[in-house]
């Protein structure tokens, strides 16, 4: 077992850090958000009913490592989405998951002779909105292995398409030019089905080696005309028959659903859709989800992917399109790990608050547990590493949890803030691999400096992540205000309080998402101001915003 130490100097962790992987950001955090939850599960929603094993394929290992992507939502489009159409967005829109998979970090470069490394650093600070102590701890995973997309497992894909009658218009053109890109992208010997839904369900092309079919798909494709209600369960059940009906455990065997709807036709409970699908995923097929338009079911899409092991996307506009169809072939097939578990128990001096990033993380009295069958590679490489149209998807997955200091704190000269413990199965020896830690902060629980503590072999990516953390928790207080019918002036002046740290920090940093963050949290002030909130009867002044520069 390792133990750490937080030092003065803010340089630990040199022994523990040089792993460089993606990004699976676990975050600590003591009064960061006031907003206290299980994080667990939704409901009919089961982790280890995922899909079998996919194979393995010839990553290699570089000196720079790769981002981790745990799989769930890939992307926060559907809240931009609501933002551009002048909308306060719903409070579900926001999802962590996805907010994080927005957001590159630049970890230190693997070293611990391992294919997943995890890696503790520690930022303490009031928070960004109000000013209360926030302590987030991030627990990095991250790994040696690189992404060869030519060197991934052969393929075996139906396409399950909407074509109801609300998919007139830009958003069945949207999947036309993704599916086209998709055709392209795909190997010969890959095999490609596609089906369609309305009212009922079609096979328009059965599954076969894509080389085979490459005209005659892009044929079928341009031919798709919307018309009539939503069948979803029959097409994501005949999407399964055609995959599973000549499955080959060999390959990435694995179904893509689009949708931009609710259901309406046959089988209309998101409970048994997604008990359905959970019977299949377990017989080894894996499942993507695709979402369209403002009005369609993102519980329904969201935890079909979440069950599976799965990603969840939404294609809100043509930048989006190759970005996901690409990165879904490329990236999302080759595992790093499997049976990925970590467990965190709180040190003496603290209480559990909540957990954010995962739905899947279950709390216990002292703490709590993540189980992630398996964990993939993420894309981008740097926060500069957005496409023409600020698409940023690809950055890789971060949990967030917030810790709470305990009234004796004081009874406890060594503050240790917790115990984790990390096991995954290596998939090309089978191995069992397990490390753990004890994460020690060298001051009594809840001491805070006016300038914030951060340590880490890069404290930058530290205080990114501190960064991140407050974006989030400050977009969803003011959401879940307005919501609610409680947001007024105060909800304005701690938004605008966040934003003016926010810009402090950036004008030193340049760090593209935290724009492109700033932009969303300045859209989100305009929608609420139209909605009929208040504004500050005067400008606020907020001296040093960010005091860590």
């Amino acid at each position: 077992m390792r133990s750490t130490i937080v030092p003065l100097n803010q340089t630990v962790y040199a022994r523990l850090a040089r792993c460089w992987l993606a990004l699976l950001g676990l975050l600590l955090g003591l009064g960061c958000s006031n907003i206290v939850g299980s994080g667990s599960a939704p409901s009919g929603v089961h982790p280890t009913a995922g899909p079998g094993r996919p194979p393995t394929s010839g990553s290699v290992a570089v000196p720079t490592g790769s981002n981790v992507n745990l799989g769930g939502s890939q992307d926060i489009g559907f809240f931009r989405s609501q933002l551009n159409s002048g909308l306060v967005p719903d409070i579900s829109a926001l999802d962590a998951a996805g907010f994080f998979a927005e957001h590159h970090q630049d970890l230190p470069p693997p070293a611990c002779g391992k294919r997943v490394c995890l890696q503790p650093m520690l930022a303490v600070m009031g928070n960004l909105f109000n000013g209360s102590n926030c302590t987030m701890l991030q627990l990095a995973l991250n790994t040696p292995i690189t992404a060869d997309p030519a060197a991934r497992p052969p393929l075996s894909l139906a396409v399950v398409v909407d074509v109801s009658g609300s998919m007139q218009g830009e958003k069945l053109q949207y999947v036309k030019q993704g599916l086209e890109i998709l055709i392209d992208k795909m190997r010969d010997g890959d095999r490609l089905a596609l089906v369609s839904y309305s009212d009922s369900a079609r096979v328009l092309a059965p599954m076969a080696p894509v080389e085979l079919q490459r005209v005659s798909l892009r044929a079928q494709v341009r031919s798709l005309v919307a018309d009539g209600g939503t069948n979803i369960a029959l097409g994501l059940e005949t999407g399964y028959h055609a995959v599973l009906d000549s499955i080959d455990r060999s390959r990435q065997n694995r179904v893509i659903l689009l949708s931009d709807g609710v259901p309406t036709v046959g089988v209309t409970s998101t409970s048994a859709i997604i008990g359905t699908s959970r019977s299949y995923n377990s017989e080894g097929i894996g499942i993507t989800t695709v979402g369209l338009g403002l009005d369609f079911n993102v519980d329904l899409m969201r935890n079909l992917a979440l069950q599976a092991d799965g990603n969840f996307y939404f294609l809100e506009n043509t930048g989006a399109i190759q970005e996901v169809f690409q990165e879904e072939l490329d990236f999302f097939t080759v595992p790093v790990a499997f049976d990925l578990s970590m467990q965190l128990t709180t040190g003496d001096a603290y209480s559990f608050g909540r957990a954010v990033g995962s739905p899947f993380f279950k709390t216990n009295p002292n703490g709590g547990s993540l189980d992630v069958p398996s964990v993939f590679i993420a894309h981008r490489t740097s926060n500069q590493d957005v496409t023409a149209q600020n698409g940023r998807r690809g950055g890789g997955s971060a949990l967030l949890i917030e810790l709470l200091p305990r009234p004796d704190a004081a009874n406890y000269p060594e503050t240790i803030v917790a115990h984790v413990n990390l096991s995954f199965r290596d998939p090309l020896t089978q191995e069992i691999v397990t490390d753990s830690i004890d994460i020690k902060y060298p001051f009594q629980a809840g001491f805070l400096s006016p300038t914030g503590h951060f340590q880490g072999e890069n404290v930058k990516t530290v205080q990114k992540s501190f960064v991140m953390l407050n974006i989030l928790t400050g977009m969803e207080r003011v959401i879940q205000a307005f919501h609610s019918g409680r947001a007024n002036q105060t909800s304005i002046t701690e938004l605008d309080r966040l934003i003016a740290a926010v810009t402090d920090y950036n004008q030193e940093v340049g760090d593209v998402d935290i724009r492109l963050d700033l932009d969303l949290m300045g859209q989100l002030r305009a929608n609420l101001l139209r909605a009929g909130v208040p504004a500050p009867a005067s400008a606020s002044q907020f001296g040093d915003p960010w005091p860590a520069d």
